[in-house]
């Protein structure tokens, strides 16, 4: 029981549960349903308009399979900024990726939702729905979150009830939730909640070593686990019973 109590010490969950997956996130932030997207996202500045994460799921359609996601995430896309210049994105990878057992599209890509932001896409089909959890952070905050981000999605999880109504109706394009909010609305939400970069370069300045993104997440657990397994010895140490001089062991 101490040892249950010492690892929820060293590390408190937070996160979000919906009708159709979990995940955790970082202690300071807070999640929100808005227009049928939840919404999580820092609660401290200066940091709080530098990243979010967003959460959408509809009925699974014709369309929606892990293969049509993925050949749409391994298409450049070009976006504009307020001024009208245009952004082509850059695709660091597009990969399957097996998280607690179920298979997603992990995509990560620079310019692709707001200039001067990264952009993890985690897609997925899964107990009839359609789920993407959109991941953003701008260049100059990447370094800091993506090890945050890695964490949530190591700990995604969809759920195996649900009651929705939501229809989707894809088309031959697109991801999960654009029938929900569509390509304006999104970027105007994007827009209104994060700090739209005003020197947004086509080129990111953040240094991304696009293999070991998911290993630096692992050591990252493995490296917490060693904590609590150190704690862990040095407890039971100082329980040992000390044998008295003269006493033999069994």
């Amino acid at each position: 029981m101490r040892f249950l109590l010492l690892v929820l010490w060293v590390f408190p969950v937070f996160g979000l549960t919906t009708q159709y997956v979990s995940f955790e996130h970082p202690e300071t932030w807070r999640c929100e349903l808005n227009q049928g997207v939840y919404i999580c996202q820092g609660t401290q500045e200066p940091d709080r308009k530098e990243s979010l994460v967003l959460s959408i799921a509809t009925i699974a359609g014709e369309w929606d399979s892990l293969e049509a996601y993925e050949k749409y995430l391994k298409t450049p896309r070009t976006i504009q900024d307020d001024t009208g210049a245009s952004f082509e994105s850059k695709i660091s990878y597009t990969r399957r990726r097996n998280i607690n057992g179920v298979n997603w599209i992990d995509s990560l890509q620079y310019n692709s939702e707001l200039p001067g932001f990264w952009t993890r896409y985690t897609a997925t089909v899964q107990n009839k729905l359609a789920i993407l959890i959109t991941y953003l952070v701008s260049d100059e905050h990447y370094s800091k979150m993506a090890p945050k981000f890695e964490k949530m999605i190591a700990s995604l999880k969809p759920s195996n009830e649900f009651e929705s109504s939501i229809s989707s109706s894809q088309g031959k394009s697109g991801l999960p939730g654009n029938t929900i909010l569509g390509p304006k609305a999104q970027k105007d939400l994007l827009s209104s909640r994060l700090n739209t970069k005003k020197n947004a370069t086509a080129e990111p300045k953040a240094n991304v070593n696009d293999s070991n993104d998911a290993d630096q997440g692992l050591l990252l657990l493995v490296a917490g686990g060693l904590v609590v397994a150190l704690l862990l010895v040095k407890v039971m140490k100082k329980k040992k019973p000390k044998i008295a001089k003269g006493s033999k062991r069994a």
